[in-house]
Formats: structure tokens, sequence, C-alpha cells
């Protein structure tokens, strides 16, 4: 008999453990849709979704500006490079999805320097980042028009990758 009760509560904890980790993750899920604390109860459900990691580029933890977009996409680039990584794509998803089914949506790209070198490179650089970053999007089939580049900026980020980026914001 006291075999079967060892077995018994096993695999009940196996059990409480399963039901925990799906509570778990459906109060992220919650969270990363606003649905918690009155949030997004007069809104429809996102269309979208993709959880912001540090691996893929996107901010860490950002808060939403758009329910299901990330609030920034930060897409890193090499130094004095203007090709376009193999992730962008995989990044900048939400955004495509986002923007595909919301018409009146439009994003935002910004292309982003350090304070070091030609001035005027720099600029060039991060201009020609972002015109890559907007590329990618269009040719994932969203309108040109609903794309706009923003004057490229020195950046304040304290590392060399964080100045090498392009940064695209969703608008409503």
């Amino acid at each position: 008999m006291d075999n079967n009760d060892g077995e018994q509560r096993a695999a009940l904890g196996i059990v409480w453990a399963i039901v925990g980790v799906v509570v778990v993750a459906m109060l992220l899920l919650a969270g990363y849709f606003g649905v918690t604390a009155g949030k997004g109860a007069d809104k429809p459900a996102a269309t979208v979704a993709a959880p912001a990691t540090a691996a893929s580029g996107v901010a860490a933890g950002a808060e939403t500006a758009v329910v299901g977009v990330p609030a920034v996409v930060k897409i890193l680039f090499e130094t004095g490079k203007s090709e376009v990584p193999a992730s962008a794509a995989t990044d900048l998803g939400p955004v495509e999805m986002y923007l595909k089914a919301n018409p009146a949506a439009t994003a935002a790209v910004s292309g982003f320097h350090d304070a070091s070198g030609n001035a005027d490179v720099n600029a060039e650089v991060s201009k020609d980042r972002a015109k890559a970053v907007r590329a990618v999007l269009v040719a994932a089939g969203v309108e040109e028009a609903r794309v706009t580049l923003d004057k490229p900026q020195v950046s304040l980020a304290g590392d060399d990758a964080g100045a090498r980026r392009v940064e695209v914001t969703v608008h409503q």
C-alpha cells in the first residue's frame, strides 16, 4: 500500500506542476496582450503576437505601444555595414502583421549612429540602414508610403552595438 501511495503522490505532484506551468503561461500571455487589470477590456484581441527577446533584437521587456507589437523593434547592424541582418525579417514580423491587419497604422524607421568618426558618413550609413529595414517591410507587402524614415540620429547608447541600430515604431 505504501508503494502505491508514493506513486500516487508523485503523479499528483507532476499534475500540479503541469497546472502551475499552464497558469503561469496564461498569466504571462494575458499580461502581454494587456488584458489584465482592466486593460484591453474595450479592445479586440491582438492580431499579432511575438515575445520580446533580447536575442531577436526586440527590446526585452518593452511595453507595447500598440497591442501585440513591441514598443520599439531594434535591428542591430555590423560596424560600417547597412546590410540587414538575417534575423530582421523575424524581428519585424509583428510589425509587418500589424500593419497588414490595420490599414490606418504606420511605422516610423529611425537609423542611429555613434558620435565617433565622420558625422556625414555616419549619417549616410544610418540612412542606408533605415532604408534597408524599410525595404524588408515593403518586400513583405507593406505599402512604402506607410513606412516613414526619420532623420538619422546620434545614439546615446553606451555601447557600439547599441549605436549601430535601426528602431521601428508603430503608430495608429
